[in-house]
């Protein structure tokens, strides 16, 4: 459900190349990228430490260290650490000089720059499942001694985790980059070393700066990207994502002595704190002096689209020649350390003129061995469509039982574009899935029945109990088939799995209990 929350939309963008498996461990080569990282995880003069955390504790052991789902306690300095994102997490590890001892797969290519820091030593973390969806087994089996976790997408299984080893949980992808990666060094013992990579950033940022300003000149600067050639995006294809000061992106702009730009009146437009998407309409109205666009391929339209686009080429900035491009990086624009100075090497390439020479892809990972396993209902709904709600079954143990389990079960998988509807259609609910983790839980479990149930047989039955406790009904309406009175349509039916039924539709159900709250 990112596109519900604006924490959650930044994670999907976050982990969007994500592969639905990841490599094998490959420990030699895991032992030589880290050496790799090592040498070039920042830009200080000397290499870091070696990658053991217990040679560089910054205080004594033992420590509690309060975080927004409780308290972790470390009796001494870790040594087995397991992020659970590769992305961002792991990349905090490795410009810490820690080598992570298992991860969820790193999927982020390689940068545009020549430089790369030491990333592709997080290709070879050994995983700890695939795409979204961590292995309590295969953490385990790493032993761990701390384990560091999103506190909301991954808070539903907390207590799991907290069982293994001490957790700490954080909001992996806020926007003040260097507060998130002063939390992960103090929980690993590592504050030294985040102030010398904090303060390099510093160092590069001063020197950057006088050429950065002399470049832009005095006006004002819209960070944007463009969400026309993305399907998944929350406008549902055509528009902007303009970033503004209090991101990773403005703020990046703001240490260079740059002043970013944010729409005047941003109307409904605010998907995420000084994060705001426009209509394609909209786009010739941006009239900052320059407009500075984030190259991610893959995920937003590339520049040749944006060129090519009558709507971009209206704004004052492109009929002044002041569109330009950037190879800025998802994990910067997310927080990720070592990526602020891939940013700042591509700022560099850009005022000098000189070309970045593209992205190097990132490797395409072999499939973790399942064994063979059983089609779900969720690998189904993926086929069809729905691939984006059923990735955060692990905010309901409920739901994650059931379409997961051997079955039976019904799900409805709201489709990646009602996903996407749902945002801009009742702003205040996703709003509010965003603040209740409770709330989520259960419109999670609402979605799902415990019973294989086909299409004819809903209809026969006209409402359905799901595994929250609270009915759905169903109707047929000019040959569609039809949920709470026109919540939601089924739009693809009787997706058979070997553990039940999927059926898509084009919306999320709200729980009877709540429409007088929410609507619907």
């Amino acid at each position: 459900m990112t596109t519900m929350t604006g924490r959650l939309l930044r994670l999907l963008l976050a982990m969007a190349l994500l592969a639905a498996a990841c490599g094998d461990d490959g420990n030699d080569e895991s032992e030589a990228s880290a050496s790799t990282a090592e040498e070039t995880t920042t830009t200080v003069a000397e290499a870091p430490e070696e990658t053991t955390t217990t040679e560089a504790a910054d205080t004594a052991f033992p420590r509690s260290i309060e975080h927004s789902l409780g308290t972790v306690e470390l009796e001494s300095q870790p040594e087995v650490i397991v992020p659970l994102f590769g992305e961002i997490l792991g990349e905090q590890l490795i410009a810490l000089g820690v080598e992570p001892a298992g991860a969820l797969p790193y999927m982020s290519p390689l940068p545009a720059t020549s430089e790369t820091y030491g990333l592709e030593a997080l290709y070879d973390v050994t995983p700890i499942g695939s795409g979204f969806e961590p292995s309590l087994e295969l953490i385990a089996s790493l032993q761990p001694d701390l384990i560091i976790s999103d506190d909301q997408f991954f808070g539903g299984v907390y207590d799991q985790l907290s069982a293994i080893a001490p957790t700490f949980v954080l909001d992996v992808f806020a926007d003040d980059w260097k507060a998130n990666f002063r939390a992960v060094a103090e929980v690993v013992g590592r504050e030294e070393r985040a102030e010398e990579v904090i303060a390099d950033y510093d160092a590069r940022v001063a020197e950057l700066a006088p050429a950065t300003a002399e470049f832009f000149g005095d006006g004002t600067v819209a960070v944007v990207q463009g969400v026309l050639a993305n399907e998944q995006a929350t406008a549902g294809g055509g528009g902007a994502r303009i970033y503004g000061i209090d991101t990773n992106p403005g703020r990046f702009l703001t240490d260079l002595g740059l002043t970013v730009w944010e729409p005047a009146d941003p109307g409904g437009s605010e998907i995420a704190p000084s994060t705001f998407e426009v209509s394609a309409e909209t786009i010739a109205t941006i009239d900052a002096d320059t407009i500075l666009y984030l190259i991610e391929p893959d995920r937003f339209a590339d520049p040749e689209a944006v060129l090519a686009d009558p709507l971009w080429q209206a704004t004052p900035a492109a009929g002044e020649d002041r569109l330009l491009f950037l190879d800025f990086g998802t994990q910067a624009r997310l927080g990720g350390p070592l990526h602020k100075f891939v940013a700042l090497d591509a700022m560099s390439a850009l005022i000098g003129g000189e070309e970045t020479g593209g992205v190097t892809p990132a490797p395409v990972p072999d499939v973790v061995d399942d064994g063979g396993g059983p089609v779900t209902v969720l690998d189904v709904g993926a086929e069809a469509g729905a691939t984006q709600i059923g990735q955060f079954a692990s905010f309901s143990p409920g739901l994650a039982e059931a379409v997961n389990g051997e079955g039976p079960v019904t799900v409805f998988l709201v489709s990646d574009e009602g996903l996407g509807l749902a945002q801009t259609g009742n702003p205040e609910f996703a709003a509010a899935l965003q603040a209740d983790f409770g709330l989520l839980d259960e419109v999670l479990q609402y979605h799902g029945v415990a019973e294989r149930l086909t299409a004819e047989e809903i209809i026969a039955a006209g409402e359905i109990s799901t595994l929250l406790g609270e009915p759905i009904t169903v109707e047929v309406v000019d040959d569609a088939v039809v949920l709470n009175g026109g919540q939601a349509t089924v739009t693809m039916a009787d997706l058979e799995a070997d553990n039940g039924i999927a059926h898509v539709i084009d919306n999320i159900l709200i729980p009877p209990s709540r429409v007088a709250e929410f609507g619907g």
